[in-house]
């Protein structure tokens, strides 16, 4: 950047094209002008919890584009300090609930099912509908139902991971999903002292990750109906208490021999948690060879069965029902759906079908080695020279190998994934606090299931309906 004389300022842009692989630059000049010499935008309000580099740009290119309307951004984690880290989104709730709504809403730090369950947030899909561009059946249909609140979508989703468990297809059977009673009779099969999960792995991380995937069938926010005196909440808590409360993670030992891959191994862990974010994943999830055979996707076991939760990777953004800017709102918010955005920006796991299936494609295609010029680079043989993606050891040789490309087969797998995920991890922050802090009594012995049920219920009750 160069300022002349004159006060013009100059410079210059890089962007740097992911597709194309090459640097774009473009020539900027600023100069100061009178206030009154130029178009004035109207402005739309945008409010974020942390500002995603990819969001920034579509909201920059949105700017420069529009000769009318200007997007405005609020950062409130400016508002987070060491003492508290939740001081920004308590500062957000409160303005939204006195009725200052943004325009645009980043969600992942909002109960949005509360706010859609007010009227807050506008229902997405009649936009999807009319867009001449877009159409719903581009879009793997579970996934934007996941971000539905009483059949309306309130988000935009251009990516998406999945929080899952993993187990041997051999003892927890080849179809993902499965209760507690599914679970005991794997767990059965294994020998003797055989853990679910790793150490690491406590009744309270248990309970809160099992508590959001089953969040809305405890908690209606439309009607303040809470469920937490139910027989599958109950048997909720029977399942957390099964857990070790803490773990000592200073006098752990980090040896080869107790690593997951080896506990599993040697049959000393049935299961582990993971996630699958992109394609790639299944190139480098080093647990799929460590169960020795077929694996399943069977998730954490529930009352309804299914165990495995979506999570919105980045450009989950609502838009307010009050805004008076909807049409406006909705040309920005179509850029997180589009095709273009989701082929360069998204590196999860795309909404669209259509990129997830280019993707697919390509990982399950070996790229060879070429020149400056495109052309193949051939072995002394004149053969074309294949590109390793990933490099791992197998068990059986001893020697490590070379991973070329995905296998179809675990393209269908994670198809099949997809298509049996229809949640989103919910976790609402204030409901686990009230679950957590009651649960302690189960847990330590000092009060039935069934008692502490009753009271989390009751506290659970009289937050919500104040809430709502």
């Amino acid at each position: 950047v160069a300022i002349a004389e004159d006060g013009l300022i100059q410079g210059f842009l890089s962007s740097y094209d992911e597709n194309k692989e090459v640097w774009n630059y473009e020539y900027i000049t600023v100069s100061k002008v009178p206030y009154d010499s130029v178009p004035q935008k109207e402005t739309l309000s945008m409010a974020v919890m942390y500002m995603e580099y990819t969001t920034q740009n579509a909201v920059i290119d949105f700017n420069r584009s529009s000769d009318k309307y200007r997007i405005e951004v609020t950062d409130y984690s400016q508002y987070n300090s060491p003492e508290d880290w939740t001081a920004g989104v308590t500062k957000l709730n409160t303005e939204i609930m006195a009725g200052n709504v943004p325009d645009i809403l980043d969600i992942n730090s909002l109960n949005y099912v509360q706010l859609a369950s007010k009227g807050i947030i506008e229902d997405l899909y009649p936009y999807i509908d009319s867009d001449p561009e877009l159409n719903r059946d581009d879009f793997f249909a579970n996934v934007l139902g996941a971000m539905e609140v009483d059949g309306k979508l309130c988000a935009t989703v251009p990516g998406f991971y999945i929080n899952a468990v993993m187990g041997a297809s051999s003892v927890v059977g080849d179809t993902p999903g499965w209760t507690y009673d599914e679970f005991d009779a794997a767990l059965a099969t294994m020998p003797e002292g055989c853990d679910p999960f790793d150490m690491y792995v406590t009744r309270d991380s248990i309970l809160q990750s099992c508590l959001a995937l089953d969040m809305d069938n405890f908690v209606d926010w439309g009607t303040g109906q809470c469920n937490f005196d139910s027989q599958e909440f109950i048997d909720l808590l029977e399942f957390s208490a099964r857990f070790p409360a803490e773990f000592d993670w200073e006098n752990y030992d980090y040896s080869n021999e107790e690593s997951t891959t080896e506990r599993i191994a040697q049959g000393k862990q049935m299961l582990v948690q993971s996630s699958v974010y992109s394609i790639d994943d299944l190139f480098y999830n080093q647990y799929i060879e460590t169960f020795g055979g077929d694996v399943t996707f069977i998730g954490y076991p529930t009352a309804s069965g299914t165990g495995n939760m979506l999570g919105i990777d980045g450009g989950g953004y609502a838009m307010s029902s009050k805004s008076q800017y909807k049409d406006q709102v909705w040309q920005f918010l179509r850029t997180f759906m589009t095709k273009e955005y989701q082929e360069e920006s998204v590196w999860s796991l795309a909404s669209r079908k259509d990129i997830f299936d280019e993707k697919a494609q390509e990982a399950m295609t070996i790229q060879y080695r070429e020149d400056e010029d495109g052309n193949a680079i051939l072995d002394e043989e004149g053969n074309k020279i294949p590109i390793a993606r990933y490099g791992r050891w197998n068990e059986e040789t001893g020697e490590s190998e070379e991973v070329y490309a995905i296998e179809p087969e675990q393209i269908d797998q994670l198809r099949e994934l997809i298509a049996s995920t229809e949640k989103r991890a919910n976790y609402d922050s204030d409901i686990f606090s009230i679950v957590s802090e009651q649960a302690a009594a189960f847990f330590e012995g000092q009060k039935s299931a069934q008692d502490v049920a009753k009271l989390i219920q009751s506290k659970a009750n009289i937050f919500v309906n104040e809430q709502r």
